[in-house]
């Protein structure tokens, strides 16, 4: 690793490294929604259970969440203390979004084994980054 690296990694640990990683990908995602709806009219952010179809609801909601994590990157990558509201928020906003969303919609639900292993991954992301910051929060500027 480089040298100018370390001492952000070392305060920060991998596990908030990685994290920070994955949620600017997601933070990308959902900056190109209506990218992502015009190639697929099926696909749109989910909020609150609701996936919105439209182009402009798309465009709108999906920037404002992109920029809510790249807050939220930003905070953990810096550690900053006033990431901790953003973790808490996005900790309980993603288990409800995900129950939400597979009891309003009818569509043809995943398998037993998919729901589990994603919400495993989805909670480990959300609570465990929360958990996380809030256990380093001695380290947070």
């Amino acid at each position: 690793m480089s040298t100018s690296l370390q001492p952000f990694v070392r305060r920060r640990g991998p596990f908030l490294t990685i994290m920070a990683v994955l949620l600017a990908i997601l933070a990308v995602s959902d900056f190109t929604k209506t990218l992502q709806h015009m190639r697929n009219p099926g696909l749109g952010i989910v909020v609150l259970g609701h996936r919105f179809t439209r182009i402009r609801a798309d465009a709108f909601i999906g920037s404002m969440f992109g920029l809510m994590l790249a807050a939220y990157v930003y905070g953990i990558w810096n550690m900053k203390r006033w990431v901790l509201p953003i973790a808490v928020f996005y900790a309980f906003y993603v288990p409800v979004n995900l129950v939400l969303f597979w009891a309003l919609h009818d569509n043809p639900h995943p398998s037993a084994g998919f729901i589990v292993l994603y919400l495993a991954f989805a909670l480990t992301g959300s609570i465990g980054t929360a958990l996380c910051l809030i256990y380093r929060r001695d380290r947070l500027a």
